[in-house]
């Protein structure tokens, strides 16, 4: 394919449903183009093979809209901001060219989530660099949002997914490996809890109330936000 609107990663298949999923099928139903990037195969986790996470992923990805998905075979349970990871991700963005980039927040418990943000980072910068040779021009995006994993943070900026989110629990769902007990051959996980699904509505429902919607996806932007006219500016301030 050409370019992309929106090159969304994740650490491990789900990561990127999980944490901005909502929005990635809002941007996708306004007619962007939405590619997924998997860092690792997710092998190391405690259900599941890598055959099936990979069907998994791929109807994950059908549902929420996504145009592309690619992975790029890191060693799960070992990311590390490498010359080689850093690398990978230039060839993504110099390929795809997107104008925004999402990537885990830089804090928290999974160090392969701590370690994917700076991998993604430091990979986005390098792709802006013309001397940083690869067979593709060198592109710098305009934009990139750090969505939420297992730590909170306080949001630049909230995106109503009332209309999506029964879509980002499908795609979610649609990792059945990982969320439900139909293998009874592996153990149980906190995933597999019949407690997740209320936590991930219940944190969406959070973040919907504080823009007076259904459900909400929280964002963080790594510097200011420009504002030209605050009279267009929708929030709530009491």
């Amino acid at each position: 394919m050409t370019d992309a609107d929106v090159v969304a990663f994740g650490a491990h298949p789900d990561d990127i449903e999980l944490g901005c999923g909502g929005m990635l099928a809002k941007l996708a139903d306004a007619g962007r183009a939405v590619v997924f990037v998997d860092l690792t195969r997710g092998e190391l986790g405690t259900r599941g093979t890598i055959d099936v996470r990979k069907e998994e992923a791929r109807e994950a990805a059908h549902i929420l809209g996504a145009v592309a998905r690619e992975n790029l075979a890191l060693p799960d349970g070992h990311l590390a901001l490498t010359a080689e990871a850093k690398h990978k991700v230039v060839e993504v963005i110099r390929r795809f060219r997107p104008r925004l980039v999402l990537l885990p927040y830089f804090s928290d418990r999974h160090p392969d989530h701590v370690h994917a943000s700076e991998i993604v980072y430091e990979g986005t910068f390098l792709a802006g660099l013309p001397r940083y040779v690869t067979e593709k021009a060198s592109h710098r995006p305009e934009k990139i949002l750090y969505y939420m994993g297992w730590e909170e943070f306080c949001p630049s900026f909230i995106v109503d997914i009332s209309e999506q989110f029964e879509r980002k629990m499908e795609a979610i769902r649609a990792y059945a490996s990982q969320f439900s007990l139909v293998d009874p051959s592996y153990p149980e996980t906190r995933l597999t809890s019949p407690a997740m699904d209320h936590l991930i509505r219940s944190r969406m429902a959070h973040y919907g109330a504080l823009i007076e919607k259904e459900y909400g996806e929280a964002f963080l932007v790594r510097g200011v936000l420009e504002v030209d006219d605050p009279l267009n500016l929708r929030f709530s301030s009491f």
